[in-house]
């Protein structure tokens, strides 16, 4: 039998390097004679690199790293960037249509005004990405052999996988609500430094602390925003001096047989019917009084989460009861 050569892909990818190294200009002018040739850049390192503009269209890029580069405005169309390491990649205006972002990680990725229409991004790691009018349309979240879902948000594209896997949800739930204390009270005045001190000591403690100092999703008003966030916590600490707290007690202590803490700085007064909550049995009583923010905390572990953990306890220990025997 003939012995026939056979193209050896490494060679070709030290090729292709050696000829991006030269500049993108003359990278663009050589894609452009050879329309048909794939770029073969299978876990090469363009970390830091300056490549904006660059005509990457169908390059293969799986494993590649391009952390912290540039590429803005590049031609990414069709490529295949399968666990790529997008963090901190500027991608800003670049074309990612038809791209295959499986299993990619994008971390501080910069997508402003970026083309990603009909993207694979089964599998992504997406955080604190930046999407400034960046058009996103039928990006698919399912992987292969699955029945293609499509979306056309990236930063829900996660939770909406999560949907489509009750197990999965109901973990991430599970993990939320094991550990998320929702801190409630007034930001104004000095209020917020009290309620980022609860959450610190909470960090410290190894509760995850949620305060409600973001802007309402657009769908849902304050009050729905409180009670979906009352809804993912083990345990309730509220500042009873916050200007919105009756309407948020109102709205959440009947409805949520959880642990409320309430607290409140000596100098301040209780709201005239806050003596009402604490007919409920989960609400514990009396309030827990401070000075100072530096008091508070060192009265936050017997004070605030000791009887919110009996009280969790408790509870638990009924649902246990109850959905055991059912």
């Amino acid at each position: 039998m003939e012995n026939l050569e056979q193209p050896d892909p490494f060679k070709e990818q030290k090729e292709q390097l050696d000829l991006l190294r030269q500049g993108v200009e003359i990278w663009n002018l050589w894609r452009e004679e050879h329309p048909d040739i794939m770029p073969m850049f299978f876990g090469a390192n363009f970390s830091t690199s300056n490549l904006s503009g660059v005509n990457f269209r169908g390059a293969y890029l799986v494993q590649a790293s391009l952390r912290l580069a540039n590429f803005s405005k590049a031609d990414l169309r069709g490529a295949y960037l399968s666990r790529a390491d997008l963090w901190g990649t500027d991608l800003s205006e670049a074309n990612l249509t038809g791209a295959n972002l499986t299993g990619a990680t994008l971390i501080g990725t910069n997508l402003s005004r970026a083309i990603l229409v009909d993207c694979s991004i089964y599998g992504i790691a997406a955080w604190g990405i930046q999407l400034d009018e960046t058009k996103q349309e039928n990006l698919l979240i399912t992987n292969y052999g699955e029945p293609a879902i499509k979306v056309d948000n990236l930063e829900i594209a996660q939770f909406v996988y999560l949907l489509l896997n009750h197990r999965r949800l109901r973990d991430i739930l599970n993990a939320v609500t094991e550990r998320g204390v929702l801190v409630l009270g007034r930001f104004g005045g000095g209020g917020l430094e009290v309620l980022q001190a609860i959450a610190a000591k909470l960090r410290e403690e190894k509760y995850l602390p949620i305060i409600f100092d973001f802007e309402r999703p657009q769908a849902r008003n304050y009050t729905e925003t409180v009670k979906t966030l009352a809804g993912l916590a083990r345990f309730v600490v509220v500042d009873l001096s916050g200007s919105s707290v009756p309407q948020e007690l109102y709205a959440t202590v009947p409805h949520f047989k959880i642990p409320f803490v309430p607290i409140i700085e000596a100098s301040k007064k209780l709201y005239s019917m806050a003596v009402d909550i604490f007919e409920y049995p989960w609400v514990v009583r009396p309030p827990v009084t401070f000075g100072t923010i530096e008091e508070l905390l060192e009265l936050l572990p017997a004070k605030v989460i000791a009887p919110a953990e009996e009280q969790y306890q408790a509870r638990q220990k009924l649902l246990d009861e109850l959905f055991n025997k059912a």
